[in-house]
């Protein structure tokens, strides 16, 4: 989706919930969004189980956060994601100019 809706304005970045501390599974995320070509934005949460799921409102991944040109969040997707209506979502979103 990254690469083809980029030049419509869309922008994508991804947060890892592992425990950054715990250098195999880093290991596994970077051997992860490099196979994916994930060549947007990538980082690692640093906060405990417990903050993150408090503020994110979410039990844990995957989930996606679509977010509309003004910042504020379009839909939140999370618990069997299903990507083609994100990607529905976006397209729909990145038409608004405003």
């Amino acid at each position: 989706m990254h690469k083809k809706l980029t030049k419509d304005g869309f922008a994508a970045m991804s947060v890892d919930l592992d425990d950054p501390d715990d250098e195999k599974l880093m290991k596994n995320v970077r051997d992860f969004l490099k196979e994916k070509q994930a060549t947007f934005q990538n980082f690692v949460l640093n906060e405990q189980l417990e903050v993150w799921q408090q503020k994110l409102g979410i039990n844990g991944a995957p989930a996606v956060f679509v977010f509309g040109r003004d910042g504020k969040v379009a839909k939140k997707f999370d618990e069997g994601v299903n990507y083609k209506d994100v990607e529905r979502l976006v397209t729909e979103l990145l038409k608004k100019k405003e």
